[in-house]
């Protein structure tokens, strides 16, 4: 293999295939990017068994090849080569990788690319064509519900249902649950459900910050894995097994309380409110009815032993029974953190039921918050 390319565009293809490397694994090659020539470009791909990224850059070749080298060390020096064109050459004998670049030479002792492992073919499946700034809004808005633990696993990913008329994205962890729809003809004769790791999702949403081109997806026909293409770059990951759980049911039907609040304030109200919530038990109470605030506003407060109190009132619009509920800090601060809206509408059914939260704007995502069981 001979190939010249761009350093730029080859320091950025590996930045983005080097967050698929394996960090802990008993297959070296696992700790490897492949470098390959395919129809007259260069190709670079990284796996770590879960999830597969290949980036194609143009290149000019002079020789076919292909061969694994140490991805972070190759990415390293990339980054440090001068902005000039970089000469790979591969010593098919000894499996040694050259990089030339400017003044500087460097090998690197590669292994065969027959050891790196196959990633699925995405040629046949159900396809699904989004604009990329729908797709990273949908992942962004519900990745954070997520669990973080594999107890069950099926709610360690983001649930992609696909239906004739929409695409609905949702993540619960047991104890909130983020859900987000988008109008969509998608051409499905059926609905068709798959849970998408929450790993493979965060990754996506990275790569998909600079993506100005629609997103190819492709599920696989025995829905084992899911691709995602953008430009030049696919991203090939597994399915979660398992069966989702029902999440239309666990959106709160009614409400007995309805609050709409500026964001923003109710975002820095909870931000000053989480630095006493840390000291305690880690709960930020929600109240509306105060006698010492008044009737267009609601209080958030909380409290630690250790630490001391603190309160804030918040300009609202409160609309049926006076309440009071309690919500784990980091549940209710991951949620406003992510919202973009101006105003924010709040429904409540009292202190033991779910809180529902979402753009007054936009009704098409829903983020349901289990309460806290405290005493007022």
């Amino acid at each position: 293999m001979k190939v010249i390319c761009v350093q730029e565009n080859l320091s950025k293809a590996l930045s983005v295939v080097n967050r698929a490397v394996a960090t802990r694994s008993s297959l070296p090659v696992l700790a490897n990017v492949l470098i390959a020539t395919e129809n007259s470009m260069l190709k670079l791909s990284a796996t770590n068994m879960e999830i597969s990224t290949t980036v194609l850059i143009g290149c000019k070749t002079e020789a076919e090849g292909a061969v694994t080298v140490p991805a972070r060390h190759l990415t390293e020096l990339v980054t440090q080569l001068a902005a000039e064109p970089v000469e790979l050459t591969l010593d098919s004998d000894t499996l040694e990788l050259g990089i030339s670049c400017g003044i500087s030479y460097s090998t690197l002792k590669g292994i065969s690319a027959d050891d790196f492992p196959s990633i699925p073919a995405s040629d046949d499946g159900t396809v699904l064509r989004i604009d990329p700034g729908f797709l990273k809004n949908m992942i962004d808005l519900t990745v954070i519900a997520c669990a973080t633990d594999d107890s069950r696993p099926v709610l360690s990913g983001v649930c992609m249902t696909i239906k004739a008329d929409e695409v609905v994205f949702a993540a619960a962890d047991g104890y909130r649950l983020a859900v987000k729809r988008l109008e969509a003809d998608t051409g499905v004769e059926s609905d068709i459900q798959v849970v998408v790791p929450r790993s493979s999702m965060i990754e996506l949403s990275r790569i998909l910050a600079d993506a100005t081109e629609e997103v190819e997806i492709v599920i696989s026909p025995q829905k084992t894995h899911i691709a995602f293409r953008i430009a030049n770059t696919e991203v090939v990951s597994l399915l979660v097994e398992g069966q989702f759980p029902n999440y239309e049911q666990l959106l709160p039907a009614d409400h007995q309380t309805r609050i709409v609040v500026r964001a923003d304030a109710m975002a820095k109200a909870s931000r000053i409110a989480a630095i006493f919530a840390r000291g305690g038990s880690n709960v930020i109470r929600v109240q509306t009815g105060d006698e010492d605030a008044g009737p267009n506003k609601i209080v958030v407060s909380s409290r630690s032993a250790d630490l001391g109190e603190n309160t804030g009132q918040v300009d609202a619009t409160v609309e049926g029974e006076d309440t009071f509920i309690a919500f784990n800090a980091r549940f209710l601060g991951d949620c406003l953190n992510i919202l973009d809206t101006e105003e924010l509408e709040i429904l409540l059914s009292g202190a033991t039921s779910p809180g529902l939260l979402r753009p007054l704007d936009d009704h098409t995502y829903a983020h349901v918050i289990m309460p806290m069981h405290m005493v007022r």
